[in-house]
């Protein structure tokens, strides 16, 4: 609703009338659609208020608001950020029925209704603000850009399987704004913008929190590729008219994603695609894989700069292969009915793991990066899970305990590690695709994985977007059928193995060898100058900011030995003022020079002197030809 002064306004007033008769109607034909109106009207001041009619019925009714959110790998529904909560009987207008949250599970609400009910009206307010319960999807909205997550908007029945709860869906803009969403209206024949007040046609609710809504009062659809079917739409709001003028470049690119990506997979599964783009420096980088679609939050969509252009060259082609890889196979602990039981995310090697591969594979495909570059993301890959936690925690485990690793503090994360099932996850998948194209003589690769795993399987063939669960067995029966090996005990080893060193077969094989060298490669230099940083894992075993403070501290290296830790805050190298540049060159200089190196560094207010007795100069991770054919250069190679 749209209030002024605490009183509505007559536009107000008319949209609800049409809202409440949209109501009616729908529930004439019978009580079990859920009708919901979203209005952004607010959202730049961080507000949006919704509307729902939900089928009911006398006595106990249980509401559940989504807590496992797919695509989030853990518990993050902003129940936090749900506000102004009022139930009713007899319409939007009619009497107010008290609720009570239930006690052991403080997602779901319990509403008594009277006699003769078979729907409650529930009004509520949604905080765009950071939430306690949530890493992902919420404080996307500013003065002229909204990115908003369907599953923030709505509570359904508890316990009903969502893909069989049919939902008709309004949003309302604030004047001049348009929206963009995979959603479409029933006369709809083609990707869109919708004006002030839409209403959707009706979908499932799986399928609407499925289904981002961007909205803006800026922007623009640009259609790529038109020789491939379906159709895919990149839609761009953004703060600036000026923002909305792409690099051909870029758009060139974004079209090669689309053929690429199709050459991989070979069939879709979706009626149609829509990359959704939120540019604004007000919010920060974000995006959340979809069916249909996949929502971007950027600070830019200037590719030439060399920040942002390596971070949307690896955002969208991931999130594009999540629409195969994730959504619509799924690992079936993941494909819960509803939003409410937990889901298991042992399988989480293949949701992220074959998408990060793919991923980057297709960011050089596509154009996104050229060869040096997607040389060095090996590099990196490789760098970031070649850490001390490998020796207690397993590539299994990570997967198994996303839900407490996500969003942790960088604090021993070494130690701890992370979510690795991505970069090692994509390394070992990098790995397979070596071993078959080994076994069969160059005839295969993982892309005839690719194609078998992910063919779509509806009936009519491509074109059905929905879910198709999997197992284990599942994924070791596709592998085989494309190449005969032992793949189950192949994972079985990978995912379960402790080791200090991180799974480097698959760079062998192609070509490659993952050492130690005294230069950076381009992309961690260029990181390091633009960040004034001084990474120093390899020689002294920490990573000091610009302003000195000790990201991490690898347990087991010089620093640690030496008494420092995550947190502390270097001030002084060798009696000089700290700069990481001051600490690199020490560094680089330790080759030639006796003496130790002297750190001063300030704990809890607390200053204190650490000295380090090494010698071996700067140590950087690295790739290096290692005589065998050059099969990664050929894997990054586009497809004609």
């Amino acid at each position: 609703m749209v209030y002024s002064s605490g009183v509505m306004t007559m536009l107000g007033f008319r949209f609800l009338v049409a809202f409440l008769l949209v109501a009616a109607s729908a529930l004439g034909q019978g009580s079990s659609t859920v009708l919901i109106r979203i209005d952004l009207t607010d959202a730049p001041r961080h507000l949006v208020h919704v509307t729902e009619t939900l089928p009911a019925h006398a006595g106990d009714n249980g509401f559940s608001y989504p807590e496992w959110i797919p695509g989030q790998h853990l518990p993050g529904g902003p129940i936090d950020n749900l506000t102004g909560i009022v139930f009713r009987v007899g319409g939007a207008n009619g009497a107010v029925v008290p609720w009570r949250r239930d006690l052991v599970d403080l997602y779901s609400f319990h509403v008594q209704a009277p006699t003769g009910t078979n729907s409650l009206t529930v009004s509520f307010d949604v905080l765009e603000v950071p939430s306690r319960a949530n890493t992902i999807g919420t404080a996307h909205t500013s003065s002229h850009v909204v990115m908003l997550e369907p599953s923030e908007t709505v509570l359904y029945p508890r316990g009903a399987a969502v893909r069989e709860i049919p939902i008709a869906v309004t949003v309302h803009l604030p004047a001049g704004w348009s929206t963009a969403t995979a959603l479409r209206t029933g006369d709809q024949t083609g990707p869109m913008l919708h004006g002030q007040e839409t209403t959707f046609a009706t979908v499932s609710m799986e399928q609407f929190v499925d289904s981002p809504i961007l909205a803006g009062d800026h922007c623009r659809l640009y259609p790529l590729t038109a020789e491939v079917k379906p159709t895919h739409t990149l839609d761009v709001c953004a703060e600036k008219a000026a923002d909305l003028e792409l690099q051909p470049a870029f758009l060139g690119n974004m079209s090669s994603l689309v053929r690429q990506a199709g050459l991989i997979f070979k069939s879709h599964h979706f009626e149609h695609y829509d990359f959704l783009v939120a540019q604004s420096s007000h919010l920060e980088g974000d995006s959340v894989e979809h069916t249909q679609s996949a929502d971007y939050v950027v600070k830019s969509l200037d590719m030439t700069d060399l920040a942002t252009g390596r971070f949307n060259g690896y955002l969208l082609p991931h999130e594009f292969v999540h629409s195969w890889c994730g959504k619509y196979r799924r690992p079936a602990g993941m494909a819960t009915a509803e939003y409410h039981t937990p889901q298991q995310d042992d399988l989480l090697w293949v949701y992220e793991g074959l998408t990060q591969y793919y991923g980057n594979v297709l960011a050089s495909r596509a154009g996104f990066r050229n060869l040096q570059q997607g040389l060095d993301n090996f590099v990196f890959e490789t760098y970031n899970v070649d850490i001390p936690g490998r020796k207690w925690r397993t590539l299994q485990d990570t997967a198994d305990a996303s839900p407490i690793l996500r969003g942790n503090d960088p604090t021993y994360a070494s130690w701890r590690r992370s979510q690795d099932y991505y970069r090692e996850g994509g390394l070992v998948w990098l790995e397979a695709d070596m071993k078959i194209r080994q076994m069969s003589h160059g005839e295969k690769s993982l892309d005839d994985f690719a194609a078998r795993f992910f063919t779509a399987m509806g009936p009519d063939g491509d074109g059905h977007p929905g879910v198709s669960t999997y197992l284990f067995p599942d994924v070791v029966k596709a592998l085989n059928e494309t190449q005969p090996y032992d793949w189950a005990g192949f994972w079985t080893t990978r995912l379960n193995e402790l080791t200090d060193k991180p799974p480097t077969a698959g760079l062998e094989a192609a070509g490659y060898t993952y050492t130690v060298g005294d230069e950076m490669v381009p992309a961690e230099a260029e990181f390091i100058k633009g960040s004034r940083s001084a990474e120093m894992f390899r020689s002294l075993g920490l990573f000091a900011t610009g302003d000195g403070t000790l990201r991490d501290v690898w347990l087991g290296s010089l620093a640690f030995a030496a008494g420092l830790g995550p947190g502390d805050k270097l001030t002084m190298v060798n009696g000089q003022p700290y700069t990481g540049e001051l600490l690199t060159k020490v560094v680089h200089d330790s080759k030639t020079t006796s003496g130790p190196i002297t750190l001063t560094a300030v704990r809890d207010d607390e200053s204190g002197t650490y000295t380090i007795d090494y010698h071996g100069g700067e140590k950087y991770a690295v790739l290096q030809r290692n005589g065998k054919p050059d099969v990664l250069k050929e894997i990054l190679a586009a497809r004609p």
